[in-house]
């Protein structure tokens, strides 16, 4: 609904669904025990399974474009155009509406951070590498194209419109990334070209580029949920 992905692993627990909402951010609930979750810390708020977190699944965005050059092509979902409709509350163009506007039903602007307007997206490293959590602001990321994190030793990678994470060394070696004009990634020490989801192709370091678990949010989410994270900029 707010254009950010968290997939979960619910093996044990089944489907989830939408149960409410708190502080503008989804709470999701299965069916199977009735346990309320909040989306944006994966913490249990009260049901059956309460104290409980959901396992987040490695993942990565990228935008279609790219995929359709990846060799081999990853396996996809089958859809149609009906899995594509927008989002839509009972009194039909209310949610768009929402949408292009900086309100955040449930969270009052009071408790807003006045840093960014509300909706502004960020990329969050949720990956247990940072302690403490931090957040770039995603439209500096993208200008950049590629980004290193020395601290934290990884590299955030930006394209159309997408941001992945990974770490800066592999087997010990330290990395030297660079983005190239054909999306692919390669390193300047080795010569070793992965494609666009860090997957091998060529060149001396014949292992997969390790990733780096991130989450693209509005800007109101990341500072309510993660508190004491530091904000990066480019």
């Amino acid at each position: 609904m707010c254009r950010s992905i968290i997939p979960f692993d619910v093996t044990d627990i089944g489907p989830l669904f939408v149960g409410s909402f708190k502080n503008a951010n989804m709470i999701v609930a299965d069916r199977k025990t009735k346990t309320f979750f909040q989306q944006a810390t994966f913490e249990s708020i009260i049901g059956q399974l309460h104290q409980h977190t959901l396992t987040m699944l490695p993942f990565q965005i990228l935008p279609w474009s790219e995929v359709k050059k990846l060799k081999p092509i990853p396996s996809l979902v089958k859809v149609t155009e009906n899995d594509f409709r927008e989002f839509q509350l009972p009194i039909p163009g209310v949610w768009k509406k929402i949408m292009v506007s900086q309100i955040t039903p449930g969270m009052p602007s009071q408790e807003h951070d006045k840093s960014f307007p509300p909706r502004t997206h960020v990329v969050g490293i949720i990956d247990e590498i940072a302690r403490p959590q931090v957040a770039y602001l995603k439209e500096e990321l993208l200008k950049r194209g590629i980004v290193k994190n020395s601290a934290l030793d990884i590299f955030l990678v930006g394209v159309s419109n997408t941001v992945n994470g990974f770490k800066g060394s592999l087997d010990g070696s330290p990395l030297n990334l660079t983005l190239n004009p054909e999306k692919t990634l390669s390193d300047s020490s080795t010569s070793t070209l992965w494609d666009i989801r860090g997957r091998y192709i060529s060149g001396e370091i014949e292992s997969n580029l390790e990733p780096v678990a991130l989450s693209d949010e509005y800007w109101f989410s990341w500072e309510k949920f993660h508190p004491t994270s530091q904000l990066v900029r480019v």
